[in-house]
């Protein structure tokens, strides 16, 4: 069992001269590593920056190191942390974690996979019609439509703008 143990040993000469000696020693407990990754954002658009993946070690020891890998390609640093610019829809990232913990039961261990969901941006076409008018200061323009490309998703939501002012 994991503690301290104290462990003596005794020595017996031909001439029946004995000595003894005791140590006492630490009885680690086996560990079991874990390493757990979670994204910064999943489902993104595919205009998204990026996206960070954290790992969350279990056991990892004093100085466990990370293998990012991206569809199983080896990728990233040495980190806790990696960030990718460039998802696309059905990347999987995972990341293993070597251990350095004293009695692991495993050094290498994989985590959890994510898949990314990347979704495309709705196509929005304009009237061109209204597109080419010309129009004067104060005057009534005619209606504007637009129009959303098959294959864009269900829009939930639409916003007009002047310029930059939300109409």
């Amino acid at each position: 069992a994991a503690g301290t143990a104290t462990i003596t040993y005794t020595l017996t000469s031909a001439e029946g001269c004995t000595n003894s000696k005791s140590a006492v020693v630490t009885i680690n407990p086996v560990l079991v590593p874990s390493v757990s990754i979670v994204a910064s954002a999943n489902p993104i658009c595919n205009n998204a920056t990026s996206v960070t993946f954290t790992a969350t070690p279990t056991n990892g020891g004093t100085t466990p190191v990370y293998q990012w890998k991206k569809n199983g390609i080896n990728v990233g640093t040495n980190s806790t942390t990696y960030t990718l610019n460039s998802l696309v829809n059905g990347d999987v990232i995972t990341c293993v974690m070597t251990s350095n913990a004293l009695c692991n039961s495993a050094t290498s261990i994989t985590s959890n996979a994510i898949t990314a969901i990347v979704n495309d941006l709705p196509v929005v076409n304009v009237n061109p019609a209204f597109a080419a008018q010309n129009l004067c200061q104060n005057a009534t323009a005619t209606a504007l439509s637009v129009t959303v490309a098959a294959g864009s998703g269900t829009i939930s939501n639409y916003k007009w703008y002047s310029n930059t002012a939300n109409s």
